[in-house]
């Protein structure tokens, strides 16, 4: 049931209220809490990572089984240290700063790391917050307030979990009308329509549409190396089912290894069958099946007389498809991953350009220690695709693992909201 514009008023007042209360905390304080809360879900058996794992396939249409892989690698993150370093990086004298007021988070649910970071940068700024459920994902944001609750009840009370529909718009002008700062992310009409219904005085941090992609370079196309490599690539391409921003669309290779290009995509089609297994692809709705179906079909077609095309599929749940044209190409998610061959890695930026506005990551080789000339190559490459927009570059197999300061969309998270 959707919120009422009176309940978003008073929940606006009562974080106002217990603000005033934690101001006087220590930072210290507040990280300690959120670290602990974040330990209680890790626990094998937590019974915030049951109760997620019971409730969210529903609205996210994830595997239990994914659900529970996403439990671990939202929390594991929110350690001590990484709140140390956060708060390091981007604010220095932690005594002598303040955030905003309030704040207003608007979730996109698509995957759960973002929005329970959004929560704790509100939290460690000190501020009262507002928070705006998504469809796809109701659970995972309310569990976490509430399991917060249970370590520091007074800090949990700065925090209003609120849900009304996204063509409700006076409720979230009501949310928006006393926010210092804003949070949103979605896909890029929300993001606008947000921007144009929040003040103009207000601080505004929106996250939109973005993809990623990976590249991998010949030194590492060897009988040795690939198997790990395969399954490294096959985990960013395969957690949150490819719904996320950091989920690779594509895999360029370099041709001139030991192994080529396609014996890359068949090793990676089938450790992808092995994650299958392990964790399955969530349920699909009739039009992302119907997208899937209408794919597979034509390059099915195309393989069957082109040589430059090769495609390897899992019973209804994963889809590697091999093609020559090097051009990117946008992958229709849920597990459909591109690999395409590449002469040079230095001639990628050419064929990613056009989506470069839209690029948050990209996987890369990882560096060998033992072949400096070959890290030379890939740091001097890295740095070709900062300057090309890129804002995040890290080796494959990391790609779903940022750290908690890592510059989302190239911005800081906490730095622009302090006073």
């Amino acid at each position: 049931m959707s919120a009422t514009v009176e309940q978003i008023k008073e929940a606006i007042q009562h974080t106002r209220e217990t603000r005033k209360r934690v101001l006087h905390r220590s930072t210290d304080e507040i990280i300690g809490a959120l670290a602990q809360t974040a330990r209680n879900w890790i626990e094998p058996a937590s019974p915030w990572r049951r109760r997620a794992v019971e409730q969210a396939p529903a609205s996210t249409g994830f595997s239990t089984q994914m659900i529970n892989e996403a439990v671990t690698l939202t929390f594991e993150a929110l350690t001590e240290d990484a709140f140390e370093t956060l708060l390091r990086r981007e604010v220095g004298d932690r005594r002598q700063f303040y955030g905003p007021d309030l704040i207003a988070h608007f979730l996109a649910g698509n995957v759960p790391p973002p929005s329970i970071n959004s929560i704790c940068f509100g939290l460690l700024l000190k501020s009262a917050n507002i928070v705006k459920l998504s469809a796809h994902d109701p659970v995972f944001p309310a569990l976490f307030v509430e399991s917060l609750r249970e370590v520091d009840a007074e800090l949990a009370d700065c925090v209003a979990v609120l849900d009304w529909r996204r063509e409700e718009t006076e409720l979230a002008r009501a949310a928006l009308a006393d926010a210092d700062a804003v949070i949103a992310y979605g896909d890029d009409d929300t993001i606008t329509e947000l921007r144009r219904l929040a003040r103009t005085d207000a601080t505004f941090l929106g996250y939109g549409h973005k993809l990623g992609l990976a590249l991998v370079g010949r030194e590492a196309m060897t009988p040795r190396a690939l198997p790990a490599l395969a399954e490294a690539a096959t985990f960013d391409a395969s957690v949150y089912d490819q719904q996320g921003c950091l989920s690779p669309h594509a895999f360029y290779v370099e041709e001139g290894g030991e192994l080529s290009p396609c014996e890359f995509a068949a090793a990676l089609a089938g450790a992808m069958a092995a994650y299958q297994a392990r964790v399955p692809r969530g349920q699909l709705t009739v039009e992302e099946a119907a997208r899937i179906a209408k794919l597979r079909g034509a390059y099915e077609f195309r393989a069957a007389a082109d040589k430059s095309v090769a495609l390897w599929a899992g019973p209804a749940s994963w889809l590697v498809i091999y093609e020559e044209d090097p051009m990117f190409t946008v992958s229709c998610l849920n597990r459909v991953v591109f690999v395409k061959p590449i002469k040079h890695l230095e001639s990628a930026p050419q064929f990613i350009r056009p989506f470069a506005s839209n690029l948050s990551t990209v996987g890369i080789t990882p560096m060998n220690p033992a072949l400096s000339g070959v890290n030379e190559r890939i740091e001097t490459f890295a740095t070709e695709l900062t300057k090309l927009g890129v804002n995040r570059v890290c080796p494959i197999g990391r790609m779903q693992r940022p750290p908690l300061w890592w510059y989302h969309d190239g911005r800081p998270n906490l730095a622009e909201l302090v006073r």
